[in-house]
This record gives structure tokens, C-alpha cells and sequence, in this order.
């Protein structure tokens, strides 16, 4: 994947470098788990609807970002119409320089360029005052609230964020079961 601006390098997530991702993963987020589903993504390269990606500016790594889908016949899922934002984050000094905003619209134009999902996906957590947040309001179409599943924590609030990649509407989400807080899928590793 290229920037759009040129000046962001994107580099897909191998098994060599692997521990890089687990390290910043595990940098940003100390308490939250690592997916399985994540770490299995560098095993299939071929796989251009499940990858990851270190980012890196001038040299410095500056966060992390990948993309997943569901298999088609996944029930409950919209029969592979939508690719999900996975695991974004901003290094901590490298944050409010713009380099969010630009990962947010590289990897939409990347899965415009699939030419296969309609829509582009994140869900995440709501906490006032989330710089994230007012990113996510500002480059997303759709905002929805997500409370299917009982697993999750009821202190939190979560949200769903839409983009159409194609122009057309954007069919909501409408609170389809994600298995968010599955821990069937769970795999932690520090």
C-alpha cells in the first residue's frame, strides 16, 4: 500500500516482523488482547482482505493498522460486503501531526482499489473527550451504536463507523453480532 501523500510508508506485516507488530500492539494497548485472527494474518500473504501493516515515517515506526473480513458464509455477517479497520493506532509521540487522518484515508483508498467491499468498517470504544473519536466523525459517513452481544463489558459504550467505498449508501450495520468479546478467538501473548 502507497500513502497518498508519499511521505507515510506502509509496510505489510511478515513473520519475521511479526514481533514488531506484537511489540507496538502491546505498547499502545497493555491490558487489551491480541486477536488471534491478527496473528495469523503474515501466514497468508495472498490474502489482501486480512493484512497488517507497520507504518513508518522517515524511518520511524509511527503506529500500525490492518484490515479484515469475514468469510462469506459467516452467519450474521453482510456476505462479504464490508473490509474492517483492525488494530489502528498512532505511537503516542507521534500523535495530533496529521499522520491519523492520513492512515485513515491510505488504507480506505487501498480497499476502494479491491474493487470487492462496499464498505469500509471500525468498531471501537466511545469515552468522551477520545481524540480518535472526532477523527473517526469527521473521515466516517456513519456512526451507530453497538451493544449486541452480552460478553461485553456494559461499562463501556461501542460504536460502529461506516464509509461507502463504492458511493452508493451506506447499508448500516444495524447491530449484527461482531463476537467482539468471543474468547474462543482470543489469544494473548506478551
Amino acid at each position: 500500500m502507497q500513502s497518498h501523500t508519499g511521505e507515510l510508508e506502509y509496510r505489510s506485516v511478515t513473520v519475521e516482523t511479526l514481533p514488531v507488530l506484537i511489540e507496538t500492539y502491546y505498547q499502545v494497548w497493555p491490558q487489551k488482547t491480541l486477536y488471534h485472527d491478527c496473528l495469523e494474518k503474515p501466514f497468508h500473504p495472498e490474502d489482501v482482505t486480512n493484512v497488517s501493516w507497520l507504518i513508518y515515517h522517515h524511518g520511524d515506526l509511527v503506529g500500525i493498522v490492518g484490515v479484515y473480513s469475514f468469510d462469506p458464509d459467516e452467519s450474521g455477517y453482510d456476505s462479504g460486503r464490508s473490509i474492517w479497520m483492525d488494530h489502528f493506532a498512532i505511537l503516542p509521540k507521534f500523535r495530533r501531526q496529521g499522520f491519523g487522518r492520513q492512515v485513515i484515508h491510505d488504507v480506505i483508498n487501498y480497499c476502494q482499489n479491491l474493487k470487492k467491499p462496499k464498505y469500509f468498517r471500525l468498531d471501537t470504544v466511545y469515552y468522551a473527550g477520545r481524540p480518535a473519536l472526532a477523527l473517526y466523525d469527521q473521515v466516517m459517513t456513519l456512526r451507530e451504536d453497538y451493544t449486541a452481544e452480552d460478553t461485553l463489558d456494559k461499562c463501556q459504550h461501542y460504536l460502529i463507523y461506516s464509509y461507502s467505498l463504492d458511493g452508493s449508501p451506506i447499508q448500516p450495520w444495524n447491530n449484527q453480532r461482531l463476537d467482539l468479546g468471543d474468547s474462543d478467538h482470543d489469544l494473548i501473548i506478551k
